[in-house]
């Protein structure tokens, strides 16, 4: 009945119909009445139709109608939402006047009054019941700045709370704009050590920690399990490492590579089998359903598995014998891959090497780390093959996007930040990225021209708006873009990076493209990736902290190894399920991190309160600036804190003022609770003129 009913909505001829005439066009019976009326509602909750007061039905997005998510809230001004548009995530605005009462998280029925702007028809679906929050003089003040509800707690005579003490509530009812709670439990004293940290975990819904049931089972598969080598290939006599950070423990991804008579490369990405442990439906599985991601904080990682495997028997260890899907091809001298192979393993890795070590060798710098001849010609030949790929990648419009990551370095306890600085990537880092995109792109294709049930990363061309918006930024930094074209291709954004390439402006210029990019996603539809320049792309590089990488595992085990054709409808729903969680846990997680990393960063910038600095402007609004310091940390500086702000013409202020200026400012405030830093000018001169009046003499500032 469902696809019935799809079909009609979707056909051309289509406009409207209450669900009598929909029962007469499909001859639906009197007896089969009530389920037409149980598909209507819930394709109207999946989103694809829009039932009027009228009681006819409408094909949504013919009347510019989306489900979305409010993705972030700013009382008073507008909310941040996201919609799925012809299979994109679209970002639009929502004033705060039109959000019907909509808050953080919520699934909301969205009609666009543009292209990125909407107004909030009605709220489907309530996502925010349990709130983290701080008791201060009486008040429970939220976690989340994204919260804009009054908060009123029924219970507090039942706990001793004093100022300072972080809250677990539970919302028992919502109204306009309040919420009615109780609490659930006392986490403890914001000062306490780690508990910064744990309120954002709690407060973002990412699970944190397994039940013992699951554990239970971890440990019986563990203990339990019998290899099963006679299905798999014997790789442990070939020159196999690993290629990670100091610090990593879990070890999915290990690398090989053989000259062969022909000259051609003949490259191994062999990558840890966890779908051999982790089975289908099973507690750990859903568990991992659940999580979608590992989780990496300042502090801590929330993996997706519980130690045992993801640190343990999965990880590519040296001299372990361990299971793994490995995926072999031979590469000619221009990059193209022109034979592959994809098949069950188990290997023995030779090495547990370091991006800091195969830096050290690459550039011929003394390192603590020993290597073979052998394995030293292999990494000198393997950085030959990375620079044939990167060459035919950017060919291929791959965007090199140099964005400056934050390295930050903890003290031995684990709790205080010793320092923050930028994470160098080097030719090493360069080389794993490329061989794993190379393998991805295998395995994708693989599946693809099978035309079978598959999950797909994907990124979306960006939009003509955002293109347009990108040429005005651009433009203002003094880079020439052209921002009246009606069609857009990587080249014009590559000849962007080309002409920044080494400069001051690469970091904030790379970061303007990306904020202008869609968001890359999971999805069984692939319409390949932008930002990657590749026709066919997923994740299948790191099964033991993805989910999409584990069922790419799971599928390629079922199709290429087992030839197991059936039940290819039910693949294609459970896969179309798995996409969505697995897209939003992913956006989940990257909220967390960033949110903890702020809050790292504020506390770091503590200690340097009425210190100068120099940085560069990132980003300008009509209220203020955001300054990047060298470190990376990043801060707002309002205009409302100049003292000549009150007489000078606002146009005059961002004239003196643009993305990639250069700008001495004193740190004057932070907020380690929400993770902000505030700066204010450390030179009057760096906005005004020598007589403290506009170019043209008048002194006043703009209405």
């Amino acid at each position: 009945m469902i696809q019935k009913l799809k079909d009609l909505v979707l056909s051309k001829d289509y406009e409207k119909m209450n669900p009598s005439e929909i029962a007469s066009t499909l001859n639906v019976s009197n007896e089969d009445f009530k389920e037409l009326v149980k598909a209507i509602n819930q394709l109207e909750e999946e989103g694809l139709i829009h039932v009027s007061k009228e009681g006819n039905i409408f094909l949504a997005s013919k009347l510019n109608i989306y489900q979305g998510r409010i993705k972030s809230v700013k009382i008073r001004k507008t909310a941040k939402c996201e919609i799925i548009k012809d299979d994109t995530i679209v970002e639009i605005d929502i004033l705060a006047e039109d959000l019907n009462s909509a808050g953080f998280n919520d699934i909301v029925k969205v009609k666009l009054t543009s292209e990125t702007t909407g107004t909030v028809l009605e709220v489907i679906k309530r996502n925010v019941w349990k709130i983290i929050a701080e008791y201060r003089n009486g008040d429970f003040i939220s976690n989340n700045r994204n919260f804009y509800y009054l908060i009123k707690v029924i219970n507090t005579k039942n706990f001793k709370l004093k100022n300072g003490t972080i809250v677990s509530l539970k919302i028992n009812k919502y109204e306009e704009r309040r919420v009615y709670c109780e609490i659930e439990e006392v986490i403890g004293h914001i000062d306490a050590p780690g508990i910064d940290v744990l309120s954002e975990i709690l407060d973002s819904d990412v699970p944190y920690e397994f039940s013992k049931k699951v554990l239970e089972e971890c440990e019986n598969i563990i203990n339990k399990d019998t290899p099963d080598f006679d299905k798999r290939i014997d790789l442990t006599g070939k020159l196999i490492v690993t290629i990670d950070g100091d610090d990593a423990k879990d070890l999915d991804d290990a690398v090989s590579l053989e000259i062969l008579d022909n000259g051609n490369y003949y490259l191994g990405v062999h990558i840890a089998d966890v779908s051999h442990y982790v089975k289908e439906n099973t507690l750990l599985d859903k568990e991992a359903f659940l999580r979608g991601t590992s989780v990496y904080l300042a502090d801590r990682v929330i993996p997706m598995l519980p130690k045992e495997l993801s640190n343990g028997i999965c990880s590519l260890f040296e001299n372990e014998i361990r299971l793994t899907i490995s995926c072999f091809m031979e590469i000619d001298y221009l990059g193209n891959v022109i034979n592959y192979d994809i098949k069950p393993s188990y290997i023995k890795s030779n090495a547990r090497l370091t991006y800091h070590n195969v830096n050290c060798l690459f550039n011929h710098e003394p390192c603590d780390y020993n290597f073979t001849p052998e394995i030293k010609e292999m990494l000198f030949n393997m950085k030959t093959l990375s620079s044939i790929l990167s060459k035919k990648m950017i060919e291929q419009g791959y965007l090199e996007l140099d964005i400056d990551e934050s390295k930050i370095i903890m003290d031995e306890t684990n709790t205080n930040v010793v320092r923050i600085e930028k994470r160098i990537a080097g030719p090493a880092e360069k080389l794993i990225e490329n061989f794993m995109i190379l393998a991805n792109e295998t395995v994708a294709s693989h599946i693809f021209y099978q035309q079978l049930p598959f999950i797909y990363r994907v990124h979306a061309a960006p939009s003509l708006d955002k293109m347009k918006t990108l040429g005005t930024v651009l433009k203002e930094t003094g880079i020439p873009f052209s921002d009246n074209k009606k069609l857009y291709n990587a080249k014009e954004l590559q000849e962007v990076l080309k002409v920044v390439k080494g400069s001051d402006l690469e970091d904030t210029v790379s970061n303007i493209i990306l904020r202008c990019l869609s968001k890359a996603v999971y999805s069984v539809n692939n319409i390949g990736h932008f930002g990657l320049g590749s026709k066919c792309y997923t994740h299948f590089t790191s099964p033991i902290r993805r989910y999409p990488d584990l069922l790419v595992h799971r599928y390629l085990r079922k199709y290429a190894f087992l030839n197991d054709f059936d039940n290819l409808d039910d693949n294609l729903q459970y896969l179309l399920v798995s996409a969505e969680q697995s897209s939003m846990c992913e956006r989940r997680a990257t909220v967390l991190e960033r949110k903890v990393e702020d809050i790292k960063k504020a506390k770091y910038m503590e200690q340097f309160l009425g210190c100068s600095f120099d940085g560069i402007v990132t980003s300008v609004m009509d209220y203020g600036i955001y300054v990047k310091l060298d470190n990376t940390c990043e801060g707002f500086l309002p205009f409302s804190s100049v003292e000549e702000f009150a007489y000078l013409d606002s146009s005059y202020i961002l004239s003196k003022l643009k993305v990639s200026s250069k700008i001495k400012v004193k740190l004057v405030s932070v907020n380690t609770r929400q993770g902000s830093i505030n700066f204010a000018l450390a030179k009057k001169s760096a906005i005004i003129n020598n007589k403290g009046v506009k170019n043209n003499g008048k002194n006043h500032r703009r209405k």
